[in-house]
């Protein structure tokens, strides 16, 4: 998401606490600086809660005139992506990775009997493979030694081709006789031995290592069984090596060459595009854009409208395959191979790319929310009436709970939202006085009646919308209740799924489900409301529950009333210490002597002091 100077210290609070890469742009879209964080916010709240000490920093600040930020999934994939950019776009502000020369790099050369080795300084284009860079250096020579321990690998420089070895150029050396390689050098080892070996460390570098370390505690397990103890601890500190090792990054990947992934989202007023493009299997850029939508323009032809643009702008000379979630329609892509991945790297990268249009809406949300939070609500408010289909606005909305516990205590909860916001004031709680047993129904066409009537009586204000916790049964017996009371009143049903979980909006008589994003405001809004219903519920037939089962035999006492019983509960804990351990003393003390002798003679009528 893309912030400018001007709203960044009221955005700050949008910005995700998630890892990722923040981007400080000038105002001719410069890259000026690339970081990295652990926690965005955090991160680039540092930079505005106080002057920085470090002259280049302030020097950056004075000529930004935009940040952006990209989501990643790990602290790994924050470092590497920052790696990639700031070699692609090298920034002034940037020093010390520039140049590469920062986080080793493992090197697999294409020879016969290929080498390991680590470096600082990889070359593309060569006849090496590179994995890296590793932020966690001593992991990239620990891969080395794993290797080398558990396949064996050569370290000589050696031209190992099959004229050399079969002439016997080469004789084997010290590393052969300790056991630390198997002597390709002299044909001791084949070739297919040992590419078969090479495949597995690669498809660790790979992150793929489940296998590996299933062979190792084989191994591990038959040292330990032969007593040779001293390769049972080499196997172990490998396998924890191997458990420790940080695995593939989204960031980085050996399958994906040159590419362009893109991926969307939408709102009811925005179209939202999120690109990545990637060179080597590296991100080397990437952007989330927001379009405003047209009349009845469906998100796939928006997709495509947007790719086309994409395709037509952006630098993709040698790129040749799209990363996409979906075939878009009336577009030539014969000259791109289109991948809809259901797995692997690509899927990994896709992920990642709707991961960022998603964190975008959100955050986009939460900043108009927070620069115009009265604006906002009443945004929310008019899709909810378009989505729905209300007659009015609705600004004042109440929703009802019942909560009991097999029929005991049962109450009730009334919740007031104005203006998308609760209103505490004028929130109501209901004890239940017509139902017997545990009939949620009854007690729900108890309250609403009480409840409207005597809004009706008393001339007050009617809500524009009534909001049900449950489904059409709850929606006929509110309904029901309101034809009762003679006014008419729109009534909204959420119900729950087998998980408890709201799943549906209904609306309608008879009910029908509404169309709503779960992952929109207005849905959030309405979950909202539903779970401060239900908290107030809860919370309401705890305390009288609680009330009831601390003072019940304390109500049996005549002349002790509700003031005296929370004066002795408050002095001497529990009913049970002052049936059983608490003197009259104590009590006349606690009481009074004629409030202590009625206390003293309900628990104890066979004794006297």
């Amino acid at each position: 998401m893309l912030i400018t100077k001007n709203e960044i210290r009221n955005s700050l609070s949008v910005i995700p606490e998630s890892p990722g890469v923040y981007i400080y742009r000038d105002k001719e879209d410069k890259v000026l600086y690339v970081g990295k964080a652990k926690n965005l916010r955090k991160r680039v709240g540092q930079y505005f809660q106080r002057e920085s000490d470090r002259p280049n920093a302030r020097a950056m600040l004075r000529v930004f005139e935009t940040v952006e930020y990209i989501v990643v999934q790990t602290e790994t994939d924050a470092l590497l992506l920052e790696n990639n950019l700031i070699k692609t776009h090298q920034p002034p502000y940037n020093i010390m990775l520039k140049h590469g020369n920062f986080y080793p790099y493992i090197y697999v050369t294409r020879e016969r009997f290929p080498r390991f080795g680590t470096t600082h300084k990889p070359q593309r284009g060569g006849s090496t493979e590179y994995y890296g860079p590793y932020p966690n250096k001593s992991m990239a020579y620990q891969l080395i030694q794993l290797f080398r321990r558990l396949y064996k690998f050569r370290t000589c420089s050696y031209n190992l081709s099959s004229e050399n070895i079969e002439r016997g150029k080469f004789r084997v050396c010290l590393k052969y006789h300790i056991g630390r390689c198997k002597g390709p050098c002299e044909g001791l080892q084949s070739e297919e031995d040992y590419d078969r070996d090479v495949r597995a460390a690669k498809e660790i570098l790979r992150g793929h290592i489940t296998e590996v370390k299933r062979d190792i505690k084989e191994v591990m397990t038959k040292a330990s069984e032969e007593l040779d103890f001293e390769t049972a601890l080499q196997m172990q500190n490998m396998l924890y090596t191997l458990e420790n090792y940080q695995g593939k990054s989204t960031i980085m990947s050996n399958v994906i060459g040159d590419a362009l992934v893109a991926t969307y989202g939408s709102s009811r007023r925005s179209f939202f595009v999120n690109y990545l493009l990637t060179r080597d299997g590296r991100i080397i850029s990437g952007r989330t854009m927001e379009y405003r939508r047209g009349i009845e323009e469906e998100d796939v032809e928006l997709f495509a409208s947007v790719l086309k643009d994409l395709l037509d702008t952006l630098p993709l000379e040698g790129t040749r395959e799209l990363i996409l979630p979906l075939m878009p329609e009336y577009l030539d892509l014969s000259a791109y191979r289109v991948t809809i991945p259901q797995r692997g790297d690509r899927k990994h990268i896709l992920d990642l790319s709707q991961h960022n249009v998603d964190q975008f809406i959100k955050d986009k949300d939460l900043q108009a929310e927070k620069l115009n939070p009265a604006q906002h609500n009443m945004q929310i408010l008019r899709d909810l009436q378009n989505s729905v289909g209300l007659p009015t606005l609705p600004w004042h909305v109440e929703c009802f709970d019942n909560s009991n516990i097999q029929g005991a205590d049962p109450v009730a909860a009334c919740v007031v939202f104005k203006g998308g916001v609760p209103s505490k004031k004028d929130y109501r709680l209901y004890h239940i006085k017509t139902v017997e047993g545990p009939d949620d129904y009854a007690s729900m066409h108890e309250v609403v009646v009480r409840r409207y009537s005597r809004l009706r009586d008393e001339g007050e204000e009617l809500p524009d919308l009534i909001i049900t916790d449950g489904g059409k049964g709850q929606m006929g017996v509110v309904r029901k209740a309101l034809e009762e009371v003679g006014v008419e009143i729109p009534i909204l049903g959420l119900a729950k799924d087998d998980r408890h979980r709201t799943s549906e909006v209904l609306y309608g008589d008879p009910p029908q489900v509404i169309g709503i994003m779960q992952r929109g405001q207005v849905f959030h809004l309405l979950e909202r409301i539903q779970n401060e219903v239900h908290r107030f519920a809860i919370s309401f037939h705890r305390n009288v529950h609680a009330k009831k089962s601390i003072s019940s035999e304390l109500d049996a006492i005549a002349g002790i009333g509700p003031a005296t019983q929370k004066k002795l509960i408050r002095t001497f804990k529990s009913v049970k210490r002052i049936r059983q351990s608490v003197s009259l003393d104590e009590l006349t003390e606690a009481i009074g002597p004629a409030k202590a002798r009625l206390v003293w003679d309900y628990f104890h009528p066979d004794r006297e002091d």
